[in-house]
């Protein structure tokens, strides 16, 4: 075993600390500690535990207490761990081969402080016998100001509304104490959140978690894979955090033995605490009943109310595994799907054939066809409409997050109001968590509540968001239906917004047709939203089961026709790249970071800027030239892992070549129309050359051309000047065209 260096195995415990007997007990304590007033007290320890001014922390068999002990005339606060009297096996097995629980817990102590590993520090340990028999057991400590447990901590945040950014650096101390613990060759054997504390208050952001309860674990000189997996299967996280957390300890990914470990005693360990109630039938009722007594005592949330919001990608977060959602998901839940597509099956069929045949065959107005995603907070909102601004006066799209709270609605409401005197046309899109689930009332207050801010400045409203993604809260069709219970009564309140939806994501419209099973009728969609991802790692053009972005486009819009949709119109009304270099701000990488990890060494999925700048452009006349996508909205302006706009750690904002490529494409194209196409063949990878031919205001005729896959001999073409994708002027014709889209201007003899 190569992949780590294990620093000190053994302590000399006799280098630090002495021999201590004081009355009838005797043990050893640190030097540092050692005074005639301490041990004076410590000679009548059993009577202290009894006095008024004692505090029991943790009762039980082993009680944890807290006193005042009198050191160097002032007063030392400890935390005296006394051990339960056991059975006398148990004192011949300690006595005779490895010692006793006080005694281990010291020494213990004493060799993770000498690593440098987090844990209270040791003052002493006593112990009385008679003959063979262990009759008093005490470990001392110092009592730790200011702490909670891991336990306490990771309920209580669960049970709130927890971001990423509130984990990552709580994880990244658990990960860390664990690691260095593990490199100090010890082995905790019951390494449970309850037995690791986290600072709170205001050491919270700055101090080190800490291990308790050391008397069960053993000290080796060097731990296996098999050994840090199997100490590690105790700590209770949701599955997907969990394996992010085992890449933190690592500092890298972790490797596949300790996962593969990891996952077996895991196993092992629910089996051992499912069955709990069968060994301990007596102990578990009695829990039981302490809960119903005490049911504001938090418990650890059911794993399909965890709702994490991701602060640095703006979105919801997996907590789960994809093996665990699927076992979590309703049974009734593929029937539904299947149910859906089968009924839509033989007309959808028609439909698609019908969307197919008309894509790029009529001419298309461009203008107000492209809209642009706004978040901005109030500090960097002035700034960002000043971005805005430079792409004219572009539809806007403004998300309402239900876990945002009030204030954050109203600030979103005033900044609606502020873009609608402004001539923008502005769109909302109200999203949903968990809670929103759970409590219908305040799901329906929400909507009411942001509609009478907003419905007077507003075209339309997008209910609900991804859909059929879990980790935004929704699990089964009951509780759609439950979210969509305010749109009857929304409808007759605010009968001039259109309202749009299902919203669901990607290329599952399989649950979109079962979505709008659950729609209520009366309530009828001015147009089908749908935020359509095609490759997230590569050009728009490539196909996904067959489909490529053209396909998705004509299947949305077959649905559209399918469910009666007026005009059959579609909304994409989120798209984007994830861009790379970004990490834990990108959509689709992990959300914590590897302290440890070499360039290179994880895996980055997002697209450098200028194939986002080239993909945007791409799929963006794709989806409106064809003529299937009334509009596209772009998310968003500004996003550190994915906008057009970079926004670093101090604030600072820098536009990416997405931003002047889309504030020329808006000047060049924005108010042209579209007239007709050349495609490539529209089989196998689609390679070929793509051309788009416009006509501006004023007559001008535009071709705007890119190849996909290898480069193309540009054709003979007669024009004014060639433009690359920024809008500067080539000095020369192009002999070949790539992937990143030219327009030649003022084209003749096209035909």
């Amino acid at each position: 075993m190569n992949e780590f260096v294990v620093r000190n195995s053994v302590t000399n415990v006799a280098q630090d600390s002495s021999a201590l007997v004081v009355g009838e007990y005797a043990g050893m304590i640190i030097n540092a500690f050692h005074c005639e007033q301490l041990s004076q007290a410590l000679s009548r320890l059993p009577d202290l535990l009894q006095a008024e001014d004692a505090e029991l922390i943790a009762g039980g068999r082993n009680q944890n207490v807290r006193l005042m002990l009198p050191f160097q005339g002032g007063r030392l606060a400890v935390l005296v761990k006394s051990f339960g009297k056991q059975k006398r096996w148990k004192d011949h097995v300690d006595i005779r081969y490895r010692k006793t629980k006080a005694q281990r817990s010291f020494e213990v102590a004493l060799h993770l402080r000498t690593n440098k590993v987090g844990t209270p520090a040791p003052v002493a340990f006593l112990e009385r016998r008679c003959g063979n028999r262990l009759e008093e057991s005490y470990f001392i400590s110092l009592f730790e100001e200011q702490v909670t447990s891991f336990h306490d901590q990771i309920i209580s945040i669960l049970n709130g509304e927890p971001t990423c950014g509130e984990l990552a650096p709580m994880l990244a101390r658990v990960a860390e104490l664990c690691r260095a613990m593990h490199d100090a060759g010890y082995i905790h054997h019951d390494l449970g959140n309850q037995n690791i504390l986290l600072p709170h208050g205001q050491q919270s952001d700055s101090g080190r978690a800490q291990i308790i309860d050391l008397n069960r674990g053993r000290i080796f000189p060097e731990l296996s894979m098999r050994q840090r997996g199997k100490d590690l299967s105790r700590l209770n996280l949701p599955s997907e955090i969990m394996q992010m957390f085992l890449d933190i300890y690592w500092g890298t990914p972790a490797p596949e033995l300790l996962r593969t470990w990891h996952r077996r005693y895991v196993s092992l360990f629910r089996l051992w605490a499912n069955t709990r109630r069968l060994r301990h039938p007596i102990r578990e009722a009695r829990l039981v009943g302490e809960q119903k007594l005490h049911p504001e005592v938090r418990a650890f949330p059911a794993p399909r109310d965890i709702w994490i919001w991701d602060d640095r990608s703006d979105q919801a977060f997996s907590a789960l595994e994809r093996k665990e959602r699927v076992r979590l998901y309703p049974l009734g839940r593929s029937w539904h799907l299947l149910k859906a597509t089968v009924a839509a099956g033989w007309s959808l069929r028609k439909h698609y054939r019908s969307s197919k045949g008309r894509a790029f065959t009529a001419p298309v107005k461009l203008k107000d066809r492209l809209g642009i995603a706004l978040e901005p907070d109030r500090a960097s909102q002035g700034i960002e409409l000043e971005l805005l601004n430079k792409l004219g006066a572009a539809p806007v799209l403004l998300r309402f997050c239900h876990h945002e709270g009030q204030s954050r609605w109203h600030e979103q409401a005033d900044l609606v109001r502020q873009l609608s005197a402004t001539g923008h046309e502005v769109k909302i899109a109200l999203v949903q968590d968990r809670r929103a689930l759970q409590e219908p009332d305040a799901w329906r207050n929400f909507v009411h509540e942001v509609l009478e801010l907003t419905h007077e400045c507003i075209a339309a409203v997008e209910f609900g968001h991804a859909i059929n993604r879990v980790k935004w809260g929704i699990w089964d069709f009951e509780e759609l239906k439950n979210l969509y219970a305010p749109l009857a009564e929304l409808r007759q309140r605010y009968p001039a917004v259109d309202i749009t939806g299902p919203a669901t994501i990607d290329f599952e419209y399989p649950f979109m047709l079962a979505a709008m099973k659950q729609w209520p009728q009366q309530v009828p969609l001015t147009a089908l939203s749908h935020h359509l991802y095609v490759d997230r790692r590569g050009a728009p053009e490539n196909p996904q089961g067959g489909f490529n972005a053209i396909d998705k486009f004509a299947l949305a819009s077959a649905i559209a026709g399918y469910l009666q949709v007026p005009d059959g119109k579609v909304v994409v009304s989120e798209v984007n790249w994830p861009i790379s270099g970004t990490f834990i701000y990108s959509p689709v990488t992990s959300p914590f970071e590897y302290p440890l990890a070499k360039p290179g060494e994880v895996a980055d999925n997002g697209v450098n800027e200028v194939d986002y700048s080239d993909y945007m452009l791409r799929y963006i006349v794709l989806a409106l030239c064809s003529g299937l996508v009334d509009t596209v909205f772009w998310w968003r302006l500004v996003a550190r892992g994915y906008g057009l706009v970079d926004k670093n750690d101090d604030g600072e904002l820098r536009e990416r070549p997405a931003f002047f490529a889309l504030q020329h494409f808006l000047l060049t194209l924005g108010e042209s129309i579209f007239l007709r196409a050349r495609l490539p063949e529209q089989k196998d990878q689609r390679h070929g050359l793509y051309e788009f031919e416009f006509e501006r205001p004023g007559g001008e005729n535009l071709l705007l051309c890119w190849s996909h896959g290898p480069a193309v001999a540009a054709r003979a073409l007669e024009f004014a000047r060639v433009e690359d994708a920024q809008g500067n002027a080539l000095e020369a014709a192009p002999k070949n065209i790539s992937g990143s889209p030219l327009y030649f201007r003022d084209v003749t003899g096209l035909r």
